[in-house]
């Protein structure tokens, strides 16, 4: 079973390599054979190359992107779950939308899945 703290741990990571840009240690958080439904409903992105193309992909929709989460961390189990809000620029106009994202973990504290939660209809001039 994961720990909760290192769950805890890696999702601030997640956060911060986002944020960054850090590419590499943002993949690096993953399994291998792990699953991304950003948004939920939509197909899910799953292995390392489809996840790096949905980076790719979330990184040339805006000039720029960033991530904070917005309130606590809740863990059960395996999974944790928190709120974020992503700020970006598209075309000179900032926006945000908030989000409220579910990981699951694996004994490595590695993320087997991660669903976000949020529709475009949520996104707002800041």
């Amino acid at each position: 079973m994961p720990d909760k703290q290192r769950m805890q741990t890696t999702v601030d990571d997640y956060i911060a390599h986002m944020s960054a840009g850090d590419k590499e240690a943002w993949l690096d958080l993953f399994a291998d054979g792990a699953t991304v439904e950003d948004p939920v409903g939509t197909p899910p992105h799953v292995g390392r190359e489809a996840i790096a193309a949905f980076w790719d992909l979330v990184r040339s929709l805006s000039d720029s992107l960033t991530v904070d989460r917005t309130g606590p961390i809740r863990c059960a189990g395996a999974e944790a779950a928190f709120p974020m809000q992503a700020h970006t620029d598209l075309g000179g106009t900032s926006m945000v939308v908030d989000i409220i994202d579910v990981f699951t973990f694996d004994d490595d504290h590695k993320i087997v899945g991660m669903r976000a939660f949020w529709d475009q209809s949520d996104m707002r001039v800041e």
